[in-house]
């Protein structure tokens, strides 16, 4: 009997202190190999704070997904797109766009409907559309499978490793 297939795009990152978005993080997520990739972090508020910045730094669309306005680009204030209050009409939307794009959306086990949950795994399989992301934001995330293997997951951890480490001529952890 053939071993059940394993995600192997799963890439662990670290931050402590004050800093609560892993360095790179935009970069990282740009360069999956998945245009669907899976965010588990603790600082979601302080991942969509960076996410604005990158966006207004670099110029890209970058977008995010409420219940109250649907997308909303995260470059310029006030911007949404029209009839995306579902996040099954903001997928759609993704997938009909021609256009570079990074789109937010929160990993609430509510929302991942099976139609959703449908048009994420057309997302994640697409090869074509590689200018595309979709980040799945949230923390503890659940999501079922064959959608987690098709996915690139970041797995943010704060705090100190635990581990001891030679730094300087000492012993210190983390």
């Amino acid at each position: 009997m053939a071993e059940p297939a394993v995600n192997e795009a799963i890439t662990s990152l670290r931050t402590n202190g004050d800093i609560h978005v892993p360095e790179g993080l935009y970069d990282q997520v740009l360069e999956a190999k998945s245009n669907l990739v899976i965010l588990d972090t603790p600082f979601s508020e302080d991942v969509i704070s960076y996410l604005r910045q990158m966006a207004q730094r670099r110029g890209h669309s970058i977008y995010a997904w409420n219940a109250d306005t649907g997308l909303s680009s995260l470059r310029e204030h006030g911007i949404t797109v029209a009839g995306s209050k579902r996040i099954s009409e903001a997928l759609r939307f993704v997938m009909q766009s021609n256009r570079f794009g990074v789109y937010v959306l929160p990993a609430d086990k509510r929302e991942l409907t099976p139609q959703v949950l449908a048009l994420l795994r057309q997302i994640a399989r697409t090869k074509d559309g590689g200018d595309k992301r979709v980040l799945m934001l949230g923390s503890e995330i659940e999501i079922p499978s064959p959608l987690d293997r098709l996915a690139h997951t970041l797995i943010h951890k704060h705090g100190l490793t635990g581990k001891l480490r030679l730094r300087d001529g000492r012993w210190i952890r983390g």
